[in-house]
């Protein structure tokens, strides 16, 4: 996942959280209701960011085995 992503993410929460804000005077009851469910939200985003990130890495770890195992073998012994 990349920075840029993570950033839009964040944002989206905030630009919901700011509007669950203007709404709490009008209806408290579902604003707390809505707040629970996006915290959930959040919780849920933040493991798939985590386990994104896990990926990406086993990946490239990955990636790099693959490069040494194509990697020529000097000759050994030999005339």
């Amino acid at each position: 996942m990349t920075e840029e992503a993570r950033e839009q993410i964040d944002d989206l929460f905030a630009r919901v959280r700011l509007r669950l804000l203007e709404l709490r005077q009008g209806d408290p009851e579902t604003v707390a209701e809505l707040k629970s469910l996006v915290s959930q939200l959040e919780d849920y985003v933040e493991r798939l960011v985590i386990d994104s990130l896990r990926l990406k890495s086993l990946e490239a770890k990955a990636g790099k085995v693959t490069q040494a195992r194509k990697k020529p073998r000097g000759k050994t012994g030999g005339k």
